[in-house]
């Protein structure tokens, strides 16, 4: 009897589910596959993370620039569409992220990337000037001399070898925002040990890369089971302890100079300099002063952010630059009317203002490659958004690689063209390389700051040559390449 209950069971769990999964999916009036039992539309999308990219691609044309799927019982929408995005990341409303995120808890926490609701304006609002551009001047003697240690740790790499420019970049970005943010320096570009820190970031990124593509793996009671598990627990720790140092040594540093409040900073001091860092450990949201843990969580965000996606931003213009040398030359001429005779001094910061041509090059290389290739939001009631059914809970991702690849949007949209951005874009959402809405890139400045300075640093002193192997792209956290971003450099006479 019971070995007959059991296939009976089995049986009507599965057809309950996928009675369930069908009558949800036709609650929107969106294209998209039918679900299977249990699984939903899961099974479509268990490939090589360097096919994941081409294969929503296809679904895209093949259902539509909006498409609907399921992740197991998770409503998702696929957005590869500038106009219906804009309805997205414009709205106030609609700022909540959903299960991806979450998988990021164990490592963020409730930073600013993850956290969402009053806790995520307050924190936001509360740190916002820390990016102010009078602060930001500031973060320019930093850039410049750990561009210079790079250039040359380049200078001696410059003899015709392929290099794979993105574990070296991750170096000097980590050195950028740990002593400018965080106003500690690490030296990560002269002490190789601190590599474990940048491959305990790539370890996790792929880890939750691989969570999202495989849902099954996303239960944490599941992914426990898993060999990753010991991996993801030997990186948090890693990433946890070079957290915990950073915040440690400043506030030592804050201690001996007996430092208790922001109101003891002045023009050139803890407002400035330290801005970020010091805000959260001597400032106050809502009347209170924040815990240990959540300077934690904020640190570790922006340690992330703010030196893995422009270590992705770099690598490709690099990669874009080696493929076409009239456009390094165009770059140098700007330089050369900027600098005069002089092409070995430092910036102004008012001088990369004048970079508009370098400015126009990066955009086109973040419009190819962006650093991050996908974005989430999480709707939280029934609504209809750009003429669009949404039901309660469903995950809107943002498919922002195809999104800035659209013919409707940009004209040969594969070709690499500056010039694109000399005038407005028939639709400015078109471009999200660092979203847009409220829930925008707080550090975009700070970005395009340090993009700008390493790119002009290396086009001063190098030529950029090709290396015959295309990047085999693999969209994990952020836009990074199975096989390398491979370029090889020629000193300039």
């Amino acid at each position: 009897m019971i070995l007959f209950l059991v296939p009976v069971i089995f049986v009507l769990v599965l057809l309950v589910s996928w009675i369930s999964l069908v009558r949800e999916s036709r609650r929107f009036n969106i294209n998209g596959p039918m679900p299977l039992p249990i699984i939903g539309n899961a099974h479509m999308f268990m490939a090589k993370s360097t096919e994941f990219l081409d294969l929503v691609t296809r679904y895209s044309e093949k259902y539509g620039k909006v498409f609907r799927v399921h992740f197991l019982s998770v409503p998702t929408v696929i957005v590869c569409d500038a106009k219906f995005a804009q309805e997205i990341v414009s709205s106030q409303e609609h700022i909540s992220k959903g299960g991806p995120y979450k998988l990021l808890e164990c490592w963020l926490g409730q930073g600013l990337l993850t956290s969402g609701g009053q806790r995520w304006k307050s924190h936001r609002r509360f740190l916002t000037p820390a990016f102010h551009f009078n602060i930001l001047q500031n973060f320019l003697p930093v850039f410049c001399k750990n561009q210079r240690v790079l250039t040359e740790k380049l200078r001696g790499l410059a003899d015709g070898r392929p290099i794979d420019m993105f574990p070296i970049v991750a170096l000097a970005a980590l050195d950028n925002v740990t002593e400018s943010i965080m106003g500690i320096s690490v030296d990560a570009q002269g002490h190789e040990s601190e590599s474990a820190y940048v491959k305990s970031i790539e370890e996790m990124s792929s880890i939750v890369a691989m969570r999202i593509q495989i849902p099954i793996l996303g239960p944490d009671v599941v992914f426990n089971l898993t060999r990753y598990k010991g991996i993801q627990t030997k990186a948090l720790k890693v990433l946890h302890q070079h957290t915990k140092k950073v915040i440690d040594e400043r506030r030592q540093q804050l201690k001996n100079a007996n430092i208790t409040s922001l109101n003891a900073s002045n023009d050139v001091g803890i407002r400035n300099k330290h801005a970020f860092l010091d805000l959260l450990l001597l400032g106050e949201i809502d009347g209170q002063k924040i815990d240990d843990e959540s300077v934690r969580e904020e640190v570790d965000t922006f340690m992330f952010e703010g030196h893995d996606t422009t270590t992705s931003g770099i690598s490709y213009a690099l990669y874009c630059l080696s493929q076409r040398r009239h456009i390094q030359e165009k770059i140098y001429e700007e330089l050369q009317t900027i600098f005069g005779d002089n092409m070995d001094r430092d910036p102004t910061y008012q001088e990369l203002g004048q970079m508009k041509y370098l400015e126009m090059v990066l955009k086109e290389s973040m419009r190819l490659y962006p650093p991050v290739a996908f974005i989430e939001r999480r709707i939280t009631r029934d609504c209809e958004i750009g003429g669009l059914k949404m039901v309660k809970d469903t995950s809107v991702i943002l498919n922002i690689y195809q999104i800035q690849r659209q013919p409707d949007m940009f004209e040969d949209p594969l070709e690499f063209r500056p010039e694109r951005f000399e005038e407005s874009l028939k639709n400015p959402f078109s471009f999200l390389a660092f979203s847009a809405g409220p829930r925008n890139c707080i550090g975009q400045k700070f970005a395009m700051m340090e993009l700008k300075i390493t790119i002009s640093e290396i086009i001063k002193h190098f030529h950029i040559l090709p290396v015959d192997v295309t990047p085999q792209l693999c969209s994990d956290l952020i836009l990074r390449s199975k096989n390398g971003v491979n370029v090889r450099f020629m000193p300039r006479k």
